[in-house]
């Protein structure tokens, strides 16, 4: 069964995200994570296909969180969500773990796409 893993720290936005992935085509075991580190650890222990992660995350920041579940485990694929402009975060090279950036305000319209996406290019 696919594995979807959401870290953000906010829990009404995360919740929100896992109503509208339940809501749509998508047949997941979906879990929650409201902070870098208990994302890291979940994705080390349950091994998730995709991982959707706010881009500001208190303690453990998104960058160094996609880093250390990549390395973990190099077929997950990350997506972020970012309130910022996404152009300038993709430039940076340090988010080469990074499969796509999405603004939080483009997630209906892209987020499920963007996952497709992700699982038939492996």
């Amino acid at each position: 069964m696919l594995r979807i893993l959401i870290i953000e720290d906010h829990k009404d936005f995360r919740q929100a995200v896992r109503q509208f992935l339940e809501l749509n085509h998508l047949k997941a075991q979906i879990m929650e994570a409201g902070s870098g580190e208990e994302g890291v650890i979940m994705a080390r222990k349950s091994k998730p296909r995709v991982v959707i992660m706010g881009f500001d995350l208190e303690g453990i920041n998104s960058i160094e969180a996609a880093s250390w579940i990549k390395e973990n485990d190099s077929k997950c694929h990350i997506i972020m969500l970012t309130m910022f402009d996404a152009t300038e975060i993709v430039m940076s090279e340090r988010n080469r773990d990074i499969k796509a950036f999405i603004g939080k305000s483009e997630i209906y319209d892209q987020l499920i796409p963007t996952i497709d996406k992700c699982l038939n290019n492996n």
